[in-house]
């Protein structure tokens, strides 16, 4: 009998839910205090030990003021507003630690350029703190095309710079986020999020007035997520599917790597060594910061170009060349292309895009010459390297890409003129990790 096409099998099995099942909306507070300031404060929080968490809910609510030195100072937001302050995000289970991101702001501000088109950072406008202006720096303008970056905040127009508080909302992303099944919490240890803050003047540029940095404050942090309760008798069913004592969750996360890249008096070929050790890695991006390049003002927060002009830049994983050829800036479409495959379908939900425009890719993410613009905070520069890395791009097997287990990565870049300064190469790595959960012990190790 020939085989059914799935729209016409109308007896297929579906799936049911225990009749005592229920999900609950959740909400945590900070458990080491209630309002934070900027410059290395840590703020934690603590998991209710029961029930299912489902990953893609974890969101962070609170209120940013940003309170001028003085009443002369204008004042600009780097990056992605409802990130930029997190300076690191460390996931602690049973008080071992599961997984630290550096570099927190960084890295969502590159997700968000890489991986999220213009109409979805539009949907996201609220949500994500962009926009600003005015005295006090909460006069919202309607998105447009070229302001989905950063946030205009409080700007003197004489001397009425005044303090502005503004809500945003933050998908949180780490480990348990990420990962492909619910994560029984019930099963584990004491699950706490902890966040540190970023040092201010990372994130914020003061453009005018007094150049005291702004006095920062996070107030109203509330963690909110989904907790999914199948009933009394799901225990022993999930407790029946460990092998070995250990269930095993599929998960991914992101490694950031900084290494120092020197001021160059002219074109130079050199290699830069990240001594990374993952298992299977998905995806590589790298970014040259702005410091780098003479008209580049968003300092981390700009991608500019390692090959300047004529230059390339190429990845060496498992001792092979991704890609065979290195990425040229002679054609920087090639270029725009592997960045844009490096965040395909297996990755994520959305397919693959990006919000970068041209502005953001050439002009403003020159190193230096006569063609080089100056970024700003709504136009930054964003000339970002992504190659995919993975053997298979599928998420429907376990270790899906190349190791640095027993080589480091290298990364080969020629660059074709001169830099402004030093500044740091920047490696974001995306990798596959399984979570073993012993139901024993509830002790949690991460594979990566």
């Amino acid at each position: 009998m020939a085989a059914l096409p799935k729209e016409v099998q109308y007896n297929k099995p579906m799936a049911s839910l225990p009749s005592d099942t229920r999900m609950s909306q959740t909400i945590v507070r900070p458990s080491n205090g209630a309002t934070f300031a900027g410059d290395g404060n840590i703020i934690q929080f603590d998991l209710p030990a029961h029930s299912f968490l489902v990953p893609n809910s974890l969101c962070l609510n609170l209120n940013i003021t940003i309170t001028p030195a003085d009443n002369t100072q204008v004042i600009e937001v780097r990056g992605v507003p409802a990130a930029s302050w997190i300076s690191r995000v460390e996931t602690i289970v049973g008080g071992s630690l599961l997984e630290a991101v550096s570099d927190y702001g960084r890295l969502y501000n590159m997700i968000s350029q890489a991986k999220l088109s213009a109409d979805e950072k539009n949907s996201l406008y609220t949500e994500f703190g962009y926009g600003g202006g005015g005295v006090d720096g909460l006069d919202e303008n309607n998105p447009t095309f070229h302001n989905l970056n950063g946030r205009l905040g409080p700007q003197s127009t004489g001397t009425n710079a005044a303090a502005g508080t503004f809500p945003v909302s933050l998908p949180l992303g780490c480990l348990l986020s990420s990962c492909s099944e619910l994560v029984p919490l019930g099963h584990m240890g004491g699950v706490r999020i902890q966040i540190t803050t970023a040092q201010i003047a990372e994130y914020i540029r003061v453009s005018s007035g007094t150049a005291d940095m702004p006095t920062m404050s996070f107030t109203d942090l509330e963690m909110t997520f989904d907790l999914v309760d199948f009933g009394a008798g799901m225990d022993s069913v999930v407790r029946s599917m460990a092998v070995d004592g250990d269930l095993v969750l599929k998960s991914q996360g992101w490694n950031v790597t900084n290494v120092n890249f020197p001021d160059l008096a002219g074109a130079t070929d050199a290699t830069y060594i990240y001594n990374v050790r993952l298992s299977s890695i998905k995806s590589l991006v790298l970014q040259l910061t702005g410091e780098a390049g003479a008209d580049a003002l968003n300092a981390g927060y700009d991608a500019v170009k390692a090959g300047g002009q004529t230059g390339s830049v190429q990845f060496f994983l498992a001792n092979r060349p991704f890609p065979p050829t290195p990425l040229r800036e002679t054609n920087t479409a090639a270029i725009k292309s592997a960045l844009r495959q490096a965040f395909g379908d297996a990755h994520d939900v959305y397919s693959a895009r990006n919000s970068i425009t041209q502005k953001m890719w050439s002009e403003n993410a020159e190193l230096l010459g006569a063609d080089a613009e100056a970024s700003s905070i709504t136009v930054p520069a964003a000339h970002y390297y992504g190659m995919n890395t993975e053997k298979l791009s599928s998420n429907s097997v376990m270790l899906s890409g190349e190791s640095s287990q027993l080589t480091p990565i290298n990364v080969r870049v020629s660059t074709s003129s001169a830099t402004a300064a030093a500044a740091t190469l920047t490696l974001y790595s995306c990798y596959d990790a399984l979570i073993a959960l012993n139901v024993n012990t509830r002790q949690v190790a991460v594979r990566v």
